[in-house]
C-alpha cells in the first residue's frame, strides 16, 4: 500500500521550495507587523505615564497654592510668583519640568483682584524630545 500511494503522487512528497518561501514571507510580515504594534503600544504607555505624571505634579503645585491667600499668590516676593517657575518642580520628574503660575486676571502693581484666576502651566520635554504642555486653572475668592 506504501508504495502505491507514493507512485500516485509521481514521487514527490513534501512543500517545494517556492511553497516553502512563500511561508517564510508570510510568517515575517506576521512577526513584523506584531512586533510594530508592541512598539507602538509601548510608546503610547510611557506616553500616558508621562502624562500622569506631569498632571500629579500640576496638581500637587496647584494645591499648595491653594493654601496661600490670594493676596500673597502672584506678588513678586511668592514661590508662586506671576509668570515664574516654581523651584520646587523644577526637573521633580520629568525632563526639564518646569511648573509655572499666571493670574490673567491679575495686572502688576495693581490690587489682587477678587476672585483671582490662578493658571498652572507644566512644561517637560518627553521621552523623544518633544516639547509637551499641560494646564490646570482655578478661582480663588477671599
Amino acid at each position: 500500500m506504501g508504495v502505491a500511494f507514493s507512485m500516485r503522487r509521481g514521487g514527490r512528497a513534501g512543500f517545494s521550495l517556492i511553497e516553502l518561501m512563500i511561508g517564510v514571507v508570510i510568517l515575517v510580515v506576521a512577526l513584523t507587523a506584531a512586533i510594530g504594534s508592541q512598539v507602538i503600544s509601548h510608546n503610547l504607555l510611557r506616553t500616558s505615564r508621562e502624562t500622569n505624571t506631569a498632571m500629579g505634579d500640576l496638581e500637587g503645585a496647584m494645591e499648595l497654592a491653594i493654601l496661600v491667600a490670594p493676596g500673597n499668590l502672584p506678588v513678586p516676593a511668592s514661590e508662586f510668583a506671576n509668570g515664574r517657575p516654581i523651584a520646587r518642580f523644577n526637573g521633580l520628574h520629568l525632563r526639564n519640568q518646569t511648573i509655572t503660575a499666571t493670574y490673567p486676571t491679575y495686572t502688576a502693581g495693581l490690587a489682587v483682584p477678587d476672585p483671582l484666576e490662578v493658571v498652572m502651566t507644566v512644561r517637560w520635554n518627553d521621552y523623544l524630545q518633544r516639547p509637551r504642555t499641560l494646564s490646570l486653572s482655578t478661582m480663588r475668592t477671599r
